[in-house]
C-alpha cells in the first residue's frame, strides 16, 4: 500500500527501513523523505512505526 503519495513510498518500504534500524520519524523523513512535502502521510507513518517496533520488541528474547 502507498503511504506517502509524494514520495511513492510503500508500507513495505517503511518496514524495511525499519527493520534495518530506523526507529523514530526524523530517521524515516531522513533516509525515505517521507513526510516533507504536504504531511499527508505522517499519521499513517506512525503508526506503522509503532507497530512495527512493538513487533519488534515482542520477537525479542525475554531475558532475567
Amino acid at each position: 500500500m502507498y503511504v506517502c503519495i509524494c514520495r511513492g513510498i510503500t508500507d513495505k518500504q517503511l518496514i524495511h527501513s525499519i527493520d534495518e534500524g530506523a526507529t523514530t520519524m526524523k530517521a524515516l523523513s531522513t533516509e525515505l523523505g517521507i513526510g516533507n512535502q504536504c504531511g499527508k502521510c505522517c499519521q499513517c507513518t506512525k503508526k506503522i512505526l509503532n507497530q512495527t517496533l512493538i513487533k519488534q520488541a515482542q520477537q525479542q528474547p525475554q531475558v532475567a
